[in-house]
């Protein structure tokens, strides 16, 4: 447990830190996943090899990105505790 405001301030920079890379990265992969879905939605008539591709692709997207903002949920479980003095 930090045990000075100096200590807990640094903690929580490290979390906050981490937390902002997360963020960012799941921007960047929402983007793409976005992306993605527009080009599928572009195809005309019946579903093509490569329209299952994309499909595969994106929920295989969908699925990883589920699993980061777990991850993401599960940094902040415990956050630093302040200091007491």
């Amino acid at each position: 447990m930090p045990k000075t405001v100096a200590e807990y301030a640094a903690t929580q920079n490290a979390y906050n830190d981490r937390i902002d890379k997360a963020i960012d990265g799941l921007v960047a992969d929402n983007k793409t996943l976005n992306d993605l879905i527009k080009q599928l939605q572009s195809t005309q008539g019946t579903l093509t090899a490569e329209d299952q591709a994309l499909l595969d692709q994106i929920e295989q997207r969908a699925a990883a990105q589920a699993t980061k903002l777990e991850a993401l949920d599960a940094q902040t479980e415990n956050p630093p505790e302040p200091p007491t003095t």
